[in-house]
């Protein structure tokens, strides 16, 4: 577009596209999720998952702002897969094979303002239909900052130009909500097992490996990489609280190996491990091992 016909636009219009533009690409900017307890710019958020089951009717999530100002989130149900490599996209229709849960359950409240320090509660109900089929359904939180200057986040210039636009990142945290109805199960198992040298991109070694998922129910637990060697058994990489959701048949998971001074990883085997996290009972789910030359 060139100059003259930038001029004929209104100041509003640019402005209004600007805010477009501005939205469009912040709604998307979201923290990743830490182990117990999950924060996203100054916002805290515990637990990281909620599961209806049995007999679970309610739960609770605790919001704490860790900042030194007030700010507001608003939180909403969002849908998202999970591609291959564990990352989630958000989506607007389930992929085959996959359930939204988000006309399974209220929450309240929609809108938060805290105070720096100030925790809030939000209150999750399950309301699960008569007639609602077998399976399990999934569907995330997200807790989303409100800037404050949102609304003022583009700048005009004092010349006859145009506008500057000043992008205003607004981080946010999303929240599995999962309802399991009737009989669901994951079958897992692990495979291609592959070490991967220190290169470029990482200075330790890494073990490449699929998680591998059949049934109606998703998996979550933790990984744990040992290597044995002398008749001795040394844990070198952990990856804990890591999911493979429906309908995923197969994730793959590259972990970072931290072998102790006078060890080797040559010789032995390495012996991988995924289980229930420790709060559901630590029971294994699956092993593979690799014979290192």
């Amino acid at each position: 577009m060139n100059v003259a016909v930038l001029r004929r636009l209104s100041t509003e219009t640019l402005r209004r596209a600007a805010l477009a533009v501005l939205f469009a690409c912040s709604a998307y900017i979201m923290a990743p999720v830490q182990p117990v307890l999950a924060q996203g710019g100054d916002l805290a958020v515990a637990p990281t998952r909620v599961v209806f089951e049995g007999r679970s009717r309610s739960a609770q999530l605790s919001l704490v702002n860790r900042g030194s100002t007030t700010a507001t989130y608003r939180i909403q149900v969002v849908n998202m897969r999970m591609d291959e490599n564990g990352q989630m996209q958000r989506i607007d229709q389930p992929d085959a094979g996959q359930n939204f849960a988000g006309n399974l359950f209220r929450y309240s409240p929609r809108q938060v303002t805290l105070a720096p320090g100030e925790t809030q509660a939000v209150r999750l109900l399950l309301r699960k239909p008569a007639n609602l089929a077998d399976g399990e359904y999934r569907s995330h939180l997200l807790m989303q900052n409100v800037p404050k200057d949102a609304g003022v986040s583009i700048e005009q210039n004092q010349s006859t130009d145009g506008v500057q636009i000043r992008m205003v990142p607004i981080f946010g945290i999303t929240i599995p909500v999962i309802v399991r109805h009737g009989n669901t199960q994951a079958n897992v198992s692990l495979s291609d097992l592959n070490i991967m040298p220190p290169d470029a991109e990482s200075a330790v070694p890494r073990l490449r490996f699929n998680i591998n998922r059949e049934g109606s129910g998703s998996a979550f637990g933790d990984l744990t990489a040992k290597l044995v060697a002398g008749g001795k058994e040394t844990v070198i990489g952990q990856i804990m609280r890591l999911a493979i959701y429906t309908p995923n048949t197969s994730r793959g998971v590259t972990m970072s190996l931290r072998v102790p001074a006078g060890a080797s990883l040559s010789g032995g085997k390495l012996h991988l491990t995924y289980a229930r996290t420790e709060d559901d009972g630590g029971k294994p789910m699956a092993d593979a091992e690799l014979t290192l030359p």
